[in-house]
């Protein structure tokens, strides 16, 4: 499930699996990836899909994540996601990871329109990056 919180902020919440835990636990680090990811993924859907060209995708080109504090099961992650920077064919996403309405972990992506046939970086039209200084990122 997710929303747009109104200020360009997409919240989209993941119900933990007890899966989701390592031996010591407490949530793998690996499963922060892929929840900063349905983050990312729910941000183009709700935002960037009426402005995304036909025939283009985004693919990651970087990923920082910094743990906070640990996550254990049961729970729902709550991630926060919002793009603060656009550059010629990338941006930037700020996210944060709450589970339980506690800070788990902040990430940083860094994402490149992509043309799927031909398969190289596509600039960000005009009206992409319009919306996304309208929503505050940074150009």
């Amino acid at each position: 499930m997710s929303a747009t919180d109104g200020a360009g902020v997409v919240v989209t919440e993941v119900t933990l699996r007890y899966a989701d835990m390592d031996v010591l636990g407490h949530l793998n680090n690996a499963v922060y990836a892929t929840f900063f990811e349905a983050g990312r993924v729910a941000y183009v859907e709700q935002v960037l899909a009426p402005v995304t060209p036909e025939g283009a995708g985004y693919v990651i080109v970087k990923l920082t994540i910094e743990f906070k504090a640990e996550a254990r099961y049961p729970g729902v992650a709550t991630i926060r996601s919002r793009v603060s920077r656009v550059g010629g064919s990338s941006m930037t996403y700020a996210q944060e990871l709450f589970v339980n309405d506690r800070l788990a972990a902040t990430g940083e992506s860094v994402c490149a329109l992509f043309d799927l046939t031909a398969r190289k970086a596509l600039r960000c039209p005009e009206p992409m990056r319009d919306l996304l200084r309208t929503l505050g990122a940074e150009a």
